[in-house]
């Protein structure tokens, strides 16, 4: 059986291989978990006039296209709020680049790479740390990390069922460091479960398809659907918004939410809101080939197998939009926790490694003096 203080030196060690990370993801996340909310306060510019008649979606293109002829257009995001820019993502120079449109009369209130944009420079760094898939790949082996971490802290933490009171005791009538140790012990204590449900949904995030591909073996788990349509020379791609209107006619007259482009702009996917599932991210998605407008495919949030489902419902677990501003408030919350769980593990085990330092220092002190004393008596 293990004992308790090898616990303790497990935690301790992996808490300092990983603690800066876990810092900077714990603070990053936090932010996201309002991101929404947020970003209109940190760009005010967002925020427009409301005017009587917006511009069709094509207009917004045709807009954004102007402004920048040689862009490759990847993503369009259409806000919650009438009042609020819609976002245009695409890749300029190699660069990611964010240009914010005013819906009603189309000109740029807003353009630049992430580094224009603080939220979504927070964002790549909590989800990549800047760094591409190698970064991506970093926080999956920082999510398995704080699963250990966490797993291993609560085995130490663990007080039994009838001293369960006592695993929640801080100490505030101690040293400073015992007040700061018996705290980090009954916060983790406390936040053990909401904290192993973050790092086992990021974990997941990370490696999706690979545990798609997983899940595939036992039972059929669908991916969201990839056509391509070949480049026709001298053929023309229709406007978005005749697309638009016929996916709305066959899956749900419900609010746009998203256009996303791929095989260079020929292939278009129309993100409707779900309505036929209650997760709160959930899409009927529609791809068309903008050559002569078939639909070439389609995934509807709710209509998938088991498998899908759950792998959907991750991201909103995650960042706690399953439940709206209460558990979304809870993952702001354990953003902050987390941080402060590593930044105070780590500032306990500089204070540990002080006072050994000290003691060390002090008993080769009393030893110098008992060798110079018997050297006096001699």
């Amino acid at each position: 059986m293990i004992r308790k203080p090898t616990y303790l030196k497990w935690h301790r060690w992996l808490g300092l291989t990983v603690g800066l990370f876990l810092m900077v993801q714990g603070l990053t996340g936090a932010i996201m978990a309002f991101r929404d909310a947020l970003e209109p306060v940190v760009v005010p510019s967002l925020i427009v006039a409301e005017r009587p008649a917006r511009l069709p979606v094509q207009g917004l293109l045709d807009a954004f296209h102007r402004a920048h002829p040689d862009a490759d257009l990847t993503r369009v995001e259409f806000p919650d709020a009438a009042n609020q820019a819609v976002i245009v993502k695409s890749n300029i120079r190699k660069a990611r680049w964010l240009t914010a449109i005013d819906p009603f009369d189309g000109h740029v209130v807003h353009d630049g790479t992430a580094t224009a944009w603080p939220l979504e420079f927070i964002f790549n760094i909590h989800e990549q740390l800047l760094s591409g898939p190698v970064g991506e790949t970093l926080i999956g082996i920082e999510g398995v990390a704080l699963l250990v971490l966490t797993i291993i802290g609560l085995s130490y933490w663990w007080p039994g069922m009838k001293r369960l009171k006592q695993g929640f005791r801080v100490k505030l009538d101690g040293s400073a460091d015992l007040r700061w140790r018996t705290l980090h012990r009954a916060v983790g204590g406390g936040v053990a479960v909401i904290l192993l449900i973050s790092a086992t949904t990021g974990v997941l995030m990370v490696w999706k398809e690979q545990v798609r591909a997983g899940m595939n073996l036992v039972a059929k788990t669908e991916s969201r659907p990839s056509p391509k349509v070949a480049k026709s020379d001298g053929a023309t791609m229709l406007p978005v918004d005749p697309l638009i209107a016929q996916a709305k006619a066959k899956y749900g007259d419900t609010a746009l939410r998203q256009l996303r482009f791929s095989s260079g702009g020929r292939v278009v996917a129309v993100f409707l809101d779900g309505n036929h599932t209650i997760r709160a991210d959930g899409t009927n998605q529609v791809y068309f080939n903008r050559y002569d407008g078939r639909e070439l495919a389609h995934y509807v949030g709710g209509r998938q197998s088991g498998g899908a489902e759950f792998l959907d419902w991750i991201y909103t677990v995650h960042t706690g939009l399953w439940g709206g501003a209460p558990t979304q408030a809870i993952m702001l919350l354990t953003g902050l926790v987390l941080f402060g769980m590593a930044l105070s593990g780590m500032w306990l085990w500089f204070t540990r490694t002080r006072r050994e330092r000290a003691r060390k220092a002090a008993r080769a002190k009393d030893q110098r003096e008992k060798v110079q004393m018997k050297a006096v008596g001699q």
